[in-house]
């Protein structure tokens, strides 16, 4: 639950940086920059709620995965929005769409692959207590 107040927080701290950043442009906006902060709110705020009514376990490796995708995405968003407020271009925005979206797919095929039991159940299965790995 944690969790969601800080997806939250980011997607919020994200909408006020565009809008304040939109206001000290001079009425010259980018649509990157105004919707940039949909990114964490659509890639990572409603994933974990979802995940709160599903309890699905997913691998740590797939969450960084996944994370770094949405922020790489998220930058990238907004140095598009920079360049196009300014006027100019750049060589590293396909860069970043293409960082961004291949470590998504790589979460997601990790979390497709991986296993859906959480580390106890397969010790229960085993027949073994989680105090005896210690």
């Amino acid at each position: 639950m944690k969790k969601l107040f800080v997806y939250f927080g980011i997607s919020t701290f994200i909408f006020i940086f565009s809008q304040i950043y939109e206001y000290f442009s001079h009425g010259v906006y980018s649509n990157f920059m105004v919707f940039a902060f949909l990114i964490p709110f659509i890639g990572l705020f409603i994933p974990s709620l979802i995940n709160i009514f599903i309890k699905r376990e997913i691998s740590d490796s797939a969450k960084l995965s996944w994370k770094c995708g949405i922020a790489t995405l998220t930058v990238g968003s907004l140095y598009k929005g920079v360049l196009d407020i300014y006027g100019t271009s750049g060589n590293f925005e396909m860069i970043y769409l293409t960082v961004g979206i291949v470590l998504c797919i790589i979460a997601g095929v990790m979390t497709a692959l991986g296993k859906n039991k959480k580390s106890e159940d397969i010790l229960k299965e085993d027949g073994k207590a989680a105090s005896e790995l210690k």
